[in-house]
């Protein structure tokens, strides 16, 4: 078929095959060579990153390490039909760390931020991967490392999708723990392929490090504590809106039986607002905000019953949470009925981390492919 054909215009063809799976459009660049240029186009790929697809599956991309920490391995897990979780083939993690070990800061729009470093110094490589398509880019280095000096002390990471831009970004917070010099914020644009310094201003709160970040409503938002640091309690969400960059705070519930002590930070079940899981009494309880930025919405959705839950993941699109078992096993929890589901994952239970992934054709044209 050919692409000029008047009975099937270009832009109908740009619009059809944009709503297709992403597993379908790879194999349909096999088809010819006009089909094969069609869908590796840059303008084609920026579609299919902002256009609503007929059917597409939900995935979780799940990282973790053996049990003797000498190897790293990455699973994906889908939901089907709205109720059954699927575990895919499980992978050798494909990249090896130069500076102590690979963490996850986030997840977009086809892309998977990664961040190679260790955790007595924040010199590393950031990576944007193509989970799906097999393909990633090195970040060039913002050189932040170099800006502090001796006395640079903190530094935390996030990622997101500027939809409005049609742009993905990386903001670094770097922080001087010993003096009170202003955070500095450096941005980098994929579009621009460049970092710069923004002059946002920072909360008075200082995100966790080394906890999970989560993209939500066009920003990235951490745990943080109020500075100066007088203990390791959690007592906000900071947030950090990748479009117009600047920041914002959100309050935690306010209820006098939660414990701040162990607090995990997820997207919510219907994947527009956040959640949070407390550990109170050996067992976590979960809160969702029922209107994004509200704090008066903070509301209890349930508790988990089972003792022996080493960390909450995530929930998944059908409300089940991903857990990890003190030994090491992966499960899926019903809240509704509290039935576990073995997942056939096992592995170190504090290395474990989770993303939700929805497929797309990101890096496509362009980056280096994975080896496996």
């Amino acid at each position: 078929m050919s692409m000029e054909s008047p009975n099937f215009p270009v832009d109908v063809t740009f619009d059809i095959l944009s709503r297709l799976p992403t597993k379908t459009l790879i194999q349909f660049r096999l088809a010819s060579k006009p089909w094969l240029s069609l869908i590796q186009s840059p303008h084609f790929i920026r579609l299919k990153s902002i256009a609503k697809p007929i059917t597409e599956d939900n995935f979780v991309l799940v990282y973790y390490e053996s049990a003797d920490y000498t190897k790293q391995y990455y699973s994906i897990c889908s939901v089907r039909e709205g109720k059954t979780l699927i575990e895919h083939k499980k992978f050798e993690f494909p990249f090896k760390s130069l500076y102590g070990y690979v963490r996850i800061v986030g997840s977009s729009n086809g892309l998977v931020c990664l961040f190679d470093t260790n955790f007595f110094s924040y010199i590393g490589t950031l990576i944007l991967w193509n989970v799906i398509v097999g393909k990633f880019i090195v970040l060039p280095d913002s050189h932040a490392t170099h800006r502090f000096s001796d006395t640079f002390s903190h530094m935390v990471v996030g990622f997101g999708f500027v939809l409005g831009k049609n742009d993905f970004k990386v903001v670094q917070i770097l922080y001087d723990c010993y003096s009170d010099d202003i955070p500095e914020v450096l941005v980098y644009s994929m579009e621009a392929d460049l970092w710069r310094k923004v002059d946002a201003v920072v909360p008075g709160f200082m995100p966790n490090r080394w906890s999970s970040n989560v993209f939500v409503k066009g920003s990235v938002h951490w745990l943080a504590f109020k500075k100066p640091r007088i203990s390791y309690l959690c007592n906000s969400i900071m947030s950090f809106d990748m479009s117009d960059e600047v920041f914002s705070e959100i309050a935690l519930p306010r209820d006098q039986n939660l414990s701040y002590d162990k607090v995990h930070l997820s997207v919510s079940a219907s994947g527009d607002s956040l959640s949070l899981f407390f550990h109170i009494n050996n067992r976590w309880e979960a809160w969702s905000m029922k209107e994004y930025g509200v704090a008066e919405s903070w509301m209890k959705e349930f508790t988990i019953a089972e003792t022996q839950i080493s960390m909450p993941l995530n929930f998944m699109d059908n409300g089940d949470v991903l857990l990890v078992r003190e030994s090491g096993k992966l499960v899926s929890c019903d809240p509704e009925n509290q039935q576990m589901k073995d997942l056939g994952i096992c592995g170190l239970p504090t290395s474990f981390c989770m993303v939700s992934y929805t497929s797309g054709l990101i890096l496509l044209d362009r980056g280096d492919k994975v080896l496996k």
